[in-house]
């Protein structure tokens, strides 16, 4: 029986060769994900075990990961804020740093306000579907060009039970002429 701590290090050390950024991070997420158990708890709990299935599919994922392809694709979810979305090919992950958005937003929207907010270019709808889980009374509509954005967007709001609250709107800003905001 292979040891979870050899299969991590030799995963990070295949990794570092690629030239990934955090190959022991994503090594543990990745194996986190196929065994379906925390980080913590692979790396602290020796009595964990990996079947042979586990460790292909694992494979695997080293594999994709390697050759350049990011985590959140591999793994379709990106946590942003507090909350997991769906992710995919066909939208942007969702960055640490369009978080401030939502800081200065939350800031300038009161949390009993009504309001309704435009996201132009939603792709994943993190932003929208993030403001609307924070500030219960508002409203959004989400543009973007790209009909498979949309496709994601629309399915990260049925996740987060915000289909109510939120229109999805395939359309370029300078087409898009609903509401005021």
């Amino acid at each position: 029986m292979l040891k979870i701590n050899l299969i991590l290090s030799d995963s990070a050390k295949i990794l570092k060769n690629y030239y990934i950024k955090k190959p022991r991070l994503d090594a543990e997420i990745l194996l986190s994900n196929v065994l379906k158990k925390n980080v913590k708890d692979i790396i602290f709990d020796d009595s964990i075990k990996i079947s042979e299935k586990q460790l292909k599919l694992y494979k695997d994922l080293i594999k994709r990961r390697k050759f350049g392809e990011p985590v959140a694709y591999i793994l379709n979810e990106k946590e942003f804020w507090k909350y997991n979305f769906y992710v995919d090919r066909n939208v942007l992950i969702p960055r640490p740093d369009t978080e401030t958005i939502i800081e200065e937003t939350l800031k300038i929207i009161n949390k009993d306000q009504k309001k309704s907010v435009l996201d132009i270019g939603t792709g994943s709808g993190c932003i929208i579907i993030t403001l609307a889980k924070e500030r219960p009374n508002l409203y959004g509509s989400a543009i973007d060009i790209s009909k498979k954005a949309i496709k994601v967007a629309k399915f990260n709001a049925k996740i987060h039970q915000l289909t109510n609250r939120i229109n999805f709107y395939n359309s370029s800003v300078d087409n898009f002429f609903k509401g005021k905001y």
